[in-house]
């Protein structure tokens, strides 16, 4: 880089470091840690920091940095202007009513069951596309690697066990961090297992890492739910942290395997450990530098990569993919979403743009303010709901949504995949469901005490 991009790396790193003490205010204003405005910035200041440190030779534009920054702002703003009393900051009756709601065996029989019919779709679709699990035995990074190829050349087609697999696999994970609190030790590890494991198969015999990231977004929405129904407004705490620690350190030879299934791995081992290294920074910081490469192209007519840009607005195709295809919509769009690919010096190549580039192409840089202050307000409302409420519904599945929609902003929007709506749906009739329970297992208990 020159003298010059250096300084305006200082600056984007300047600008990225002023999120962190407006994430602090945001948790002052809110009374948590967890509202979704402190749970929004916090984790874009993490994906905007560490790329911006960890890749400082690659160039990045500082008035990108300043308008996700403004984004951010939009989207708390209606946490700034809530009044944030004791009344919607902490009801008194979670801690006796709604800490116990999610220990029922009808959350628990439906978990586990969902995550064994899980394993059954992926065996079924295997046997659809073609292929054996004993192919998987024999010589599983060469079977995933075919079965990878088949998928970007078109070949696999989806089918309803892929979709069914897919859709209770993240229910399943929004059940099981809800119900692994009040679960014994020996539990636990049960129910950890199977939150993951079927994820873990995605990973290794599709080449599917996204799903792994899903469920893991999926699963600690649940957590947050669980302690907000008991009173905890921490976003973390040492406990889970240790769990993430050492769940990092389990997933990490998986993540190598599931690159290896891409035939990185076929060089010598220099070569094939810079080829992990180059993967690794890709898909973990890649998504900044594309942004900002693309923001610079369209609003100072400079960039690295080669961008086709049309001029007009998508109307909320990239933003509303899902719906836009169910209303009969025959807009092409490529495999990975963006044809272009950002590559800085090939160190660092990736065609993740964010959420942030499909809401400005569909609706403009002012228009995608405004959308982020329209979600805000919506996951804001939501997040006081469940406050309120000692036996919320629909509140805790916006809330897990609202995770969902949170980790998969560095991505695209989660509206692009209809699993998000099918989900919150389904995540809402168990909800009902166990409430129901719950109100019988109550009226069972005072019958008998009296």
């Amino acid at each position: 880089m020159s003298p010059d991009d250096y300084i305006l790396k200082a600056i984007s790193i300047m600008i990225s470091l002023m999120i962190l003490p407006f994430a602090y205010l945001l948790k002052i204003k809110c009374k948590s840690w967890v509202a979704p405005s402190v749970v929004f910035t916090l984790f874009w200041f993490l994906l905007t920091f560490l790329p911006l440190v960890v890749m400082f030779s690659v160039p990045s534009n500082p008035f990108a940095m300043v308008y996700i920054f403004a984004c951010l702002l939009a989207f708390s703003m209606p946490s700034l202007l809530t009044t944030w009393t004791p009344k919607n900051t902490k009801n008194e009756q979670k801690s006796t009513v709604s800490a116990d709601i999610y220990n029922s065996s009808f959350l628990t029989i439906s978990f586990y069951s969902m995550q064994i019919v899980v394993v059954l779709c992926i065996f079924i679709n295997l046997s659809i596309q073609g292929y054996s699990p004993y192919d998987f035995l024999t010589d599983l990074t060469g079977t995933a690697y075919r079965y990878l190829n088949d998928r970007y050349s078109g070949n696999i087609e989806a089918n309803f066990f892929s979709r069914t697999g897919t859709l209770l696999n993240y229910t399943a994970n929004c059940i099981g961090g809800l119900i692994i609190a009040r679960k014994t030790n020996p539990k636990k590890l049960l129910v950890f297992l199977f939150s993951f494991v079927p994820a873990c198969l995605y990973m290794v015999v599709y080449a599917d890492k996204g799903t792994l990231f899903q469920c893991a977004a999926f699963f600690y929405s649940g957590v947050l739910v669980a302690r907000i129904s008991s009173g905890d407004f921490s976003l973390t705490n040492k406990k889970t942290n240790r769990v993430i620690f050492f769940s990092l350190i389990c997933l990490l030879p998986i993540l190598i395997l599931s690159f290896l299934a891409r035939g990185i791995g076929g060089g010598t081992t220099e070569e094939t450990i810079d080829k992990l290294l180059y993967y690794f920074s890709s898909y973990a910081f890649g998504h900044f530098y594309a942004f900002s490469d693309w923001f610079s192209s369209v609003y100072s007519g400079y960039s690295i990569a080669h961008f086709v840009d049309s001029g007009e607005n998508t109307y909320g195709l990239y933003t509303f993919m899902a719906l836009f295809k169910a209303l009969g919509s025959t807009a092409f769009i490529p495999e990975g979403y963006y044809d272009e690919y950002y590559n800085f010096n090939n160190i660092i190549q990736s065609n993740i743009y964010t959420m942030f580039r499909g809401t400005i192409t569909d609706f403009s840089a002012f228009g995608a303010l405004t959308y982020f202050l329209l979600s805000g307000l919506f996951f804001n409302a939501g997040y006081i709901s469940m406050l309120k409420n000692a036996r919320p519904i629909f509140s805790p599945a916006i809330y897990m949504c609202f995770i969902a929609y949170t980790y998969s902003s560095f991505l695209i929007s989660i509206m692009t995949w209809n699993s998000i709506f099918a989900v919150f749906i389904l995540v809402s009739l168990l909800l009902w469901i166990n409430r129901v329970a719950y109100g019988k297992r109550l009226v069972l208990r005072s019958t008998q005490t009296h």
